[in-house]
């Protein structure tokens, strides 16, 4: 569905009285060299640079009457080379000369496309394949060897076998008389691997297909009337030629292996085929042919399996075409008085759609026809099309109207001044012709038809703007020349306005009033299809493609990489060479916004992928299709998200909620679009949407989709979705189900026949959160017979009938039960007897109390069987079972509160906290029954209270005897003991024993020296001073003293070896903990800042992990671990295991200096001064060692280990000599000196 455009046309005529002969091109230089002849039959090469400037001339060693038969620039050797028919080959570059004669003469001659071999057919038929030194490869006859590749015909479905009609045979027979040309034909398929020649043997056309090396591969298959021109499409599948017969002019297809492959057929005004020649990406065929009238070029192309003639050129004796061969779109056509450039560009066949009334039609040129489908109404495939309109001569532009429903276009004729206007309505019809009128000069490209009497122009002569009255009188104004070419004119109906690009992507509108060009806006560069759009504050942005796929929106590239683009007045869409469709909101965003990259693993509605090559058509202007082609050429029409939301949302915003809500259902977009889109606005219409949707089925999908999220921030971000990199936010809604469904039952309810919406209520109770079963049930029992039967019926399709019918039972309405269950698949055998026997219970509050029990809702059981106790006492070893089994003492302390069974709660109580050893709460139950003070005194002591214990036990109306009591306390101190608590342990024994000797040795070993002494004294025990104090005293300053010395030891050990660790490079470890990776460390050399080193590994990615990959890395994990601890010597562990042990080593520093205060005064008391003051110089020692290397042990590290999910950990911030200035083994609180006895030498 594209048509070609002739960008620009640059006419170059030759010196005066000079012929053109042959040219070639040097793409590198942008050069054209020119052989021609003047009036003295002087050969001379003109030599053409940028902008077609004559900028050299050499006459070369042969007359221009020669007939050439090649010329070719070989760009490795920076010179052309030109062949003659006489057999002479000469070379110009720095200078002329002929390098060598074929003394049979040239018939044929072509290069090939790599410049590596030049293959010649001489007069005596044969072929000859030299190199660029042209050194011969290979010679032999045209008409000789053996096929590579021979056809084997069995006769079905030949042409011989079927029937072709009355006139073939007279036909075949025309064609077979008809005289051959002599000519020979060479070409080359476009990667240079085969070749082919066409020749005349024995009467008949033969083509016959090389290899590079010149071997026979394959002859063509006979073809009566086939003719000299031959093509090898350069993508390599097909060789044209062309075939006359008795009525029409045939272009043939033939494959490598010489079985013909389609045709079609020339125009009827075809009488000689004189070139074939592809452009080079086998998209466009040019046929220069005889019409009669004159010579002309035709350029074709393919679609879907048809080809359409795009374009025809006129000139004055037209010889042949030169394609660029870099460039596709650029053709030099050949005249006996210069050459033209033309470039070519293929532009979208369809309308710019502005109004919702456009028919968005598309008009494909086909020579003399257009092709004209209105999408609007008929998606018609090509090649077919609605109506086929006869314009009488080749098209050479379209145009649809910039005003009204943009439904007219205006044709530009072939002869490059007659301008046909179309005139057509909304709807099927077909278009008709309204006007056809003639421009000024003949040398129009483009036109846009801008208003219903004003017709722009842009040719040579510049920008004109052509009014037409009534009276068809004809009156065109040229605007002031440009300073630079102008090469696209495009209608733009958005901004109801034409715009004019120039060469340097300038882009500006055509003034009527003034008849000027008015600066718009500037694109980066010259942009081959371009649209406008009006973005508010932002003014008029035009939006243009460039030949290189590049996509750009005023100055910004929106995308590198664009295959086509098509501009609504509210979104952009186009698509990538990535194979993705994207969506861009036409705001200020389209400027400043950000657009994300394609990528697969990000689920947006702004992109959707494509089959690979699709191009857009058409976007519906008010809809939310999109028509794509494929590369076949076949139409498919997909509905984007994107465009689909676009449309719910416009409903929204006008409250057509029934559409929107259609909408969604037809393109399967969450419901909860209809409220999140604008909560506030949704839930103060909820009246009209009721009133608008108007049917139960369609309100219970919208109630049965509602859940507590907004998908406007989850699902449906609006194509102005954020980056990848970005957090999506939660967008949980809580409350937001039960909010709407509470918010739209009494809506529901109130419409005059409520019955009507009466499933829509049940589905907004069962649809909250949690369901209101019983509410629906409520209101389903209320309803008369046939009512409630049909609202049961719904009520069991949305819930479990086992769920229902639970619920039903909990209402204790057991009829209501009892038509549920009848509903349900319960056997009668079991829920008939069940319900009999609830319905036989005397008690009210007894029957609920089974009902709830049955249902598992303790706590409510619980109340009603209180209930039932004060009815009926006898009750009560249900009440105390049913309390234990379900573990509601507390409930049933406050339902039992007055009731004279309380205390036998409290102690069922106290007893289950015991068992679970909660020792204090069970106590306080204990406490609260007034009857279990054994056990309350029991749980006091396993708590370790005990003072609350011995008050309890020693009270006077506790009933405990004196051994009672003493047995209390002896248990009590040996809880004490068993947890270490010595002091306390010795108190009670004090206080209510007369253990002396015991308490005193539990004071010595928890070293509670002065206190031991002290209660000696007061018991009048001093020999217990020699016998357990003294010998403890001596016990514990050895043990001390060989404890301080272990320390000391150790960590002057471990400071040493981390002194040596830490002079080792870190890049001399080579053992690491169990895998490579599980380390980050950093060489002194190196800064924390850049994050790598020797031992950096790639950061594992968590979200990708497997069940295997997490087992594996967690042995890895455990396997470090374990080498971490042990820290082997020499392993990059070593470091962090030393640093750990002396953190240990402090810490037990610290917890000895009160022990050694305690002890030296102990020592001082018995006048052992010299035994304190020794341990007080040793521990001393100690000390001063940790508070002298304590800071240089933690501030120095340099080693990261593995963290704890199994990740590298990296440090942030790091002090000026890079290292981190948090360590990853925090530094201890270091010892003081607080402890030492200033007294002591």
């Amino acid at each position: 569905m594209r048509n070609l455009s002739i960008l620009g046309e640059t006419a170059v005529e030759l010196p005066p009285a000079h012929r053109l002969l042959d040219l070639c091109v040097d793409v590198t230089e942008e050069r054209v060299f020119v052989l021609c002849g003047d009036d003295s039959a002087t050969a001379r090469l003109l030599t053409y640079v940028s902008q077609y400037t004559l900028t050299d001339e050499c006459v070369l060693p042969f007359s221009a009457a020669e007939q050439i038969m090649s010329m070719h620039f070989v760009m490795e050797r920076e010179h052309v080379v030109i062949a003659l028919a006489s057999g002479d080959i000469c070379t110009a570059g720095s200078g002329v000369e002929v390098v060598g004669t074929v003394d049979a003469g040239i018939a044929a001659c072509r290069w090939s496309p790599d410049d590596e071999i030049l293959a010649l057919v001489t007069g005596e038929a044969r072929v000859l394949l030299m190199t660029a030194d042209f050194d011969v490869l290979c010679e032999h006859a045209l008409d000789e060897g053996q096929e590579e590749s021979v056809m084997v015909n069995v006769g079905w479905g030949t042409r011989e076998t079927q029937y072709q009609g009355r006139g073939l045979q007279q036909e075949e027979e025309q064609s077979t008389q008809q005289e051959q040309s002599p000519e020979i034909q060479v070409s080359w398929r476009g990667d240079g691997q085969f070749l082919a020649v066409s020749f005349v043997r024995a009467g008949m056309r033969e083509i016959r297909v090389f290899s590079r090396d010149g071997q026979l591969h394959s002859v063509c298959e006979t073809v009566t009337g086939l003719e000299h021109t031959l093509a090898w499409k350069p993508s390599g599948r097909l060789i044209a030629a062309t075939e006359k017969r008795a009525h029409r002019h045939e272009v043939v297809f033939f494959e490598r292996n010489g079985l013909r492959h389609g045709e079609f057929v020339l125009h009827a005004d075809t009488q000689r085929a004189l070139a074939l020649s592809w452009n080079s990406d086998s998209s466009v065929l040019a046929a220069v042919v005889d019409v009669g009238s004159g010579v002309c070029v035709q350029l074709w192309a393919d679609r879907n399996y048809h080809w359409y003639m795009k374009q025809e050129l006129r000139g004055s004796d037209i010889q042949r075409v030169v394609w660029d061969p870099e460039d596709p779109m650029h053709v030099l056509v050949v005249c006996a008085s210069g050459f033209t450039s033309v470039r070519l560009h293929s532009v979208p066949a369809v309308a710019h759609v502005a109004s919702t009334e456009s028919n968005a039609a598309s008009c494909v040129v086909n020579g003399a026809q257009v092709l004209y489908t209105p999408f609007a109404y008929a998606n018609v495939p090509p090649p077919m099309c609605l109506h086929t309109l006869d314009a009488r001569v080749p098209v050479r532009h379209v145009s649809f109207a910039a005003f009204g429903a943009g439904n007219g276009f205006a044709l530009l004729l072939a002869d490059r001044r007659t301008v046909v206007l179309y005139a057509c309505d909304s709807g099927r019809s077909s278009p008709q012709e309204i006007r056809r009128f003639m421009l000024p000069g003949s040398d129009a490209r483009q036109i846009a038809w801008l208003e219903a009497g004003v017709v722009v122009s842009l040719g040579a002569s510049g920008v004109g703007i052509t009014r037409i009255d009534d009276s068809d009188e004809v009156v065109t104004h040229f605007c002031p020349e440009h300073d630079s070419p102008l090469v696209v004119l495009s209608s733009a109906p958005h901004v109801e306005r034409v715009l004019v690009e120039d060469a340097r992507g300038r882009v500006f509108n055509v003034s009527l009033a003034t008849e000027r060009l008015e600066s718009v806006a500037e694109l980066p560069t010259q942009c081959v299809e371009i649209d406008a759009v009006d973005c508010g504050e932002l003014g008029v942005v035009v939006v243009g493609r460039t030949a290189r796929n590049q996509l750009y929106a005023n100055t910004r590239l929106l995308s590198p990489a664009c295959s086509s683009f098509y501009l609504r007045k509210d979104v952009l869409v186009f698509t990538t060479t990535t194979h993705y469709v994207r969506f861009v909101a036409v705001n200020e965003g389209l400027i400043t916004g950000d657009i994300p990259a394609d990528d697969e693993a990000v689920v947006s509605e702004a992109r959707r992928r494509v089959e690979r090559g699709s191009t857009i058509v058409l976007a519906s202007p008010t809809g939310d299709a999109v028509v794509f082609q494929m590369p076949r050429g076949n139409l498919e029409t997909v509905r984007p998200r994107a465009l689909a939301l676009a449309a719910v949302r416009q409903a929204l915003d006008t409250r057509q909620y029934r559409e929107a809500l259609m909408a969604c259902r037809v393109n399967r977009i969450d419901m909860n679009m209809l409220y999140d889109y604008a909560p506030a606005a949704f839930m103060g219409d909820l009246a009209e949407f009721v009133a608008q949707v108007n049917e139960a089925d369609l309100l219970n999908l919208f109630v049965s989709s509602l859940r507590d999220e907004d998908v406007t921030q989850t699902m449906y971000t609006g194509i102005q979705s954020q980056l990848a990199g970005e957090d999506k936010p939660d967008g949980t809604k809580p409350g937001k189900t039960t909010a709407v469904c509470r918010a739209l039952r009494p809506v529901l309810q109130s419409v005059t026949d409520a019955s009507q919406f009466m499933p829509t209520v049940l589905t907004t109770l069962m649809c909250e959160k949690p369901p209101a079963i019983d509410a629906a049930l409520q209101i389903i029992a209320a309803l008369g017979q046939d009512r409630r039967d049909a609202a049961l019926t719904y009520l069991l399709f949305l819930s479990d009938v086992n769920t229902v019918y639970d619920a039903a039972l909990g209402l204790y309405d057991l009829p209501l039960a009892l038509l549920v269950a009848q509903r349900s698949q319960r056997d009668p055998r079991e829920y008939l007897p069940a319900l009999g026997e609830l319905n036989a219970l005397p008690s009210e509050e007894y029957r609920r109390f089974r009902i709830d029990a049955q249902l598992s809702r303790h706590e409510s059981a619980l109340g009603h069987l209180c209930a039932a106790l004060w009815e009926d006492s006898d009750r009560w070893t249900e009440v105390a079972g049913f309390i234990q089994k379900h573990g509601l003492f507390r409930q049933g302390a406050e339902l039992l509160a007055d009731h004279e069974r309380i205390g036998d709660v409290y102690v069922m109580y106290g007893d289950a906290l015991a068992a679970d050893k909660d020792w204090g709460q069970a106590a306080a139950a204990y406490l609260l029954s007034q009857k279990a003070v054994a056990q309350a005194v029991d749980a006091f002591v396993q708590n370790k209270e005990w003072r609350s214990a011995m008050s309890l036990a020693s009270a006077a109306n506790s009933g405990f005897g004196p051994q009672a009591v003493y047995d209390t306390a002896r248990q009590a101190s040996s809880v004490l003991e068993d947890h270490h608590l010595f002091g306390d342990a010795a108190a009670v024994l004090l206080e209510y024993t007369e253990e002396t000797e015991d308490a005193v040795m539990l004071l010595v070993r928890g070293s509670h020296w002065a206190e031991a002494v002290r209660c000696s004294h007061a018991r009048e025990r001093s020999d217990l001073i020699e016998t357990t104090v003294r010998p403890g005293m001596d016990a514990a300053c050895e043990s001390l003293e060989e404890d301080i010395g272990e320390i000391g030891e150790g960590f002057a050990a471990k400071v040493e070896r981390l002194r040596t660790v830490r002079l080792t490079p870190l890049s001399q470890m080579t053992e690491l903990a169990g895998v490579d990776d599980s380390v980050d460390v950093m060489p002194d050399t190196a800064s924390m800042a850049s994050q790598f080193s020797t031992f950096t590994a790639t950061l594992t990615d968590i979200s990708k992990i497997t069940g295997s990959t997490a087992r594996r890395l967690s042995k890895n994990k455990r396997k470090a671990e374990r080498k971490r601890v042990r820290g082997k010597k020499g392993s990059v562990f070593e470091e962090s295991y030393l640093v750990d042990s002396l953190s240990k080593l402090i810490a037990r520093v610290r917890v000895h200096q009160d022990a050694v205060r305690n002890l030296n005064l102990a020592l001082l008391q018995f006048g052992r001064a010299a035994a304190a003051a020794h341990l007080q110089r040793v521990f001393a020692a100690v000390v001063e060692a940790v508070l002298q290397d304590g800071d240089w042990v933690f501030d120095r590290q340099r080693v990261l280990v593995q963290g704890d999910a199994g990740q590298i950990d990296l440090v942030d911030d790091v002090n000026a000599e890079g290292l981190p200035a948090t360590p990853r083994l925090p530094k201890p609180v270091l010892p003081s000196n607080a402890w030492r006895i200033s007294a002591l030498p």
